[in-house]
């Protein structure tokens, strides 16, 4: 039997989020929701609080999934559902970092598969990293905040700062949702936020710069 993890599916489409609900439900997933519409997204994302969200990106014949996506709780996982070949709106889409993709017919080994994944990302509590000729192994909870610049990221903790060659979009694909975009170079662990602005962020009493892009990733939690 799997976790108790609530998840809801947000598609326009009727028979396709039920399609997706029958099956999880089959393999053993209790508590997921379904909504059609924006407004009942809206509302059940407030009120239940999902800790995944299967999220249709051309909802109600726009683009609104991806808008949807950033009003999400912290800590929520997007997996989006896209028939769309369009290269730019999947370059609008991974900037809320989605843990995956599916496309759509869905197929059901696909469907399983990135849920399990990122409800098993949920309970991660550490990475590697690469440190001179081998790995490192970090501590999630360490970590504070990442800054990219270019093809380098600084990791940094409470004692120390980790440099390492890679783009803060793949390293975060590492990462659980608790570490939330608010720049486009910033990545900070919520775990240690402290003071929120529409500007500035404090995490373990450092201040970073929050973008505007970026405000509607932390105006939940």
């Amino acid at each position: 039997m799997n976790d108790p993890v609530k998840i809801l599916i947000v598609e326009d489409e009727v028979l396709i989020a039920d399609y997706i609900r029958e099956i999880l439900e089959e393999h053993g997933y209790k508590n997921v929701y379904t909504a059609h519409r924006v407004k009942d997204a809206k509302e059940k994302m407030r009120d239940i609080a999902p800790e995944i969200i299967l999220m249709d990106i051309n909802l109600e014949g726009n683009f609104e999934g991806i808008e949807l996506s950033r009003d999400k709780n912290v800590g929520t996982s997007i997996i989006f559902i896209t028939g769309q070949g369009d290269a730019r709106i999947i370059e609008e889409a991974l900037k809320v970092f989605p843990e995956s993709y599916l496309t759509k017919p869905i197929r059901e080994l696909e469907l399983l598969t990135a849920v399990k994944i990122t409800a098993s990302k949920k309970q991660k509590k550490y990475i590697f990293v690469k440190a001179g000729y081998g790995d490192e192994k970090l501590m999630l909870n360490d970590i504070i905040y990442i800054k990219s610049d270019k093809n380098y990221l600084d990791i940094f903790t409470e004692s120390r700062k980790i440099t390492v060659r890679n783009t803060l979009l793949e390293f975060c694909k590492e990462l659980p949702s608790t570490f939330v975009q608010v720049h486009r170079s910033i990545v900070v662990n919520t775990r240690w936020v402290e003071h929120l602005s529409s500007y500035e962020i404090t995490v373990k009493s450092i201040r970073l710069p929050v973008s505007r892009n970026f405000t509607k990733n932390l105006t939940k939690k």
